[in-house]
């Protein structure tokens, strides 16, 4: 394990996440920072509220940045009761014509206004990642909604998260800071200019900040794939990858790698499952098996490449790597890994797996839908 990290311990389910983040907010004594692509106004939304409420009336200074469109509700309540008491709120690229003072601005300030936020429109935060005085980080797939949870009315998704202490969480708040000012992130990065964690090639935390980063952490990716020497294991909402990444797959299971991808039947997106039967046909005549976990709505996104591990947001589809935010943290302890293989080989076990047979028998009117959202992928 870096040496720089001095615990990481990984949850496999939300109402754990959330009271162990819980009780972390309720000890926190300097500074709290909030980057969440949803943070919705609802019972978990709620609570987590109440919790940075309390830690501002002790005097800890809360940061929050929601993104523009998946934190629509948050504005319904949320925005104004923290606003109310003193804690700072960052919308990341508002939708249109939100603006606070939208009635008050001249006629040219309004369409300025319009236009750059519809030139911006396609770029989302899509991280979930809390810190917590510059120590204790927590990540993953986890959003501030009560879908993740025993709150939800239905079956709590399936998602994954990590909590991480030490050094490595500097690395969190300067990105943070790069997207809440630009002021806050150079006086930070002057703090800290020496120092190896800083150096986002060797940090286990892989942000895609800038574009050289979206195309490095990208190309990674697609050489750990084409180096795979026994397995590649991918669990993702949504899956619609760039076409070099499926061929990498399908060569890697075409010279026998063990090749797994599970799936989610249920989604949050109702046209993307047949967005993602595009490629099932390639990958299955190559060897690869693929599953569509049934039990709920599956949110993870975790990718296991041989020995590397990642828990994150990141879904492996057009938005993630080319438009979005993400992040994700490269898993280091080796009880973790054992958990985090043993939970992917029990979800690939228990649930329904794709088959050749299968997409020959699928209707005339489902393929054509496949065929139809498939023009959409870039914007997916």
């Amino acid at each position: 394990m870096s040496q720089l990290w001095k615990a990481e311990k990984v949850f496999f389910n939300g109402d754990d996440y959330f009271d162990s983040l819980s009780q972390d907010i309720d000890q926190a004594k300097n500074f709290i920072s909030v980057e969440m692509y949803i943070f919705n106004d609802d019972a978990l939304g709620k609570k987590i509220a109440t919790h940075l409420i309390m830690a501002k009336q002790r005097g800890v200074r809360i940061q929050i940045i929601v993104d523009g469109i998946g934190s629509y509700s948050f504005f319904n309540r949320l925005y104004d009761f923290f606003i109310k008491k003193g804690i700072q709120i960052k919308i990341f690229n508002p939708l249109p014509f939100y603006h606070p003072y939208f009635g008050k601005i001249t006629f040219l300030k309004k369409l300025y206004v319009l236009g750059a936020r519809l030139w911006r429109i396609n770029r989302r935060n899509h991280r979930k990642i809390v810190t917590i005085d510059q120590q204790i980080m927590y990540t993953g797939s986890f959003n501030i909604t009560a879908e993740h949870t025993s709150l939800h009315s239905e079956s709590p998704w399936l998602d994954l998260g990590v909590r991480v202490e030490g050094d490595h969480v500097n690395f969190a708040v300067l990105n943070f800071k790069k997207v809440w000012k630009f002021r806050d992130y150079f006086k930070f990065k002057r703090q800290y200019k020496n120092s190896i964690m800083m150096n986002w090639r060797l940090s286990p935390l892989r942000l895609n900040q800038t574009i050289f980063m979206k195309r490095f952490f990208y190309k990674n990716f697609i050489q750990r794939v084409q180096k795979s020497q026994k397995r590649i294991w991918l669990m993702t909402p949504y899956f619609i990858p760039k076409r070099r990444l499926i061929r990498a797959l399908g060569k890697a299971a075409k010279r026998g790698i063990d090749v797994r991808i599970i799936i989610s039947q249920k989604t949050d997106v109702k046209f993307f499952k047949w967005l993602q039967y595009f490629y099932y046909n390639y990958l299955l005549k190559k060897g690869a098996k693929i599953y569509q976990y049934t039990d709920s709505v599956l949110h993870a996104k975790n990718y296991i490449i041989d020995d590397f591990m990642t828990i994150g947001s990141t879904n492996l589809n057009h938005r993630s790597f080319i438009h979005d935010l993400e992040v994700d943290l490269a898993i280091q302890e080796e009880t973790n890994k054992i958990q985090i293989e043993d939970h992917f080989q029990r979800s690939s076990d228990t649930q329904k797996e794709i088959t050749l047979e299968g997409m020959k028998q699928r209707p005339l009117w489902d393929r054509f839908l496949s065929r139809i959202f498939f023009l959409i992928k870039y914007w997916s």
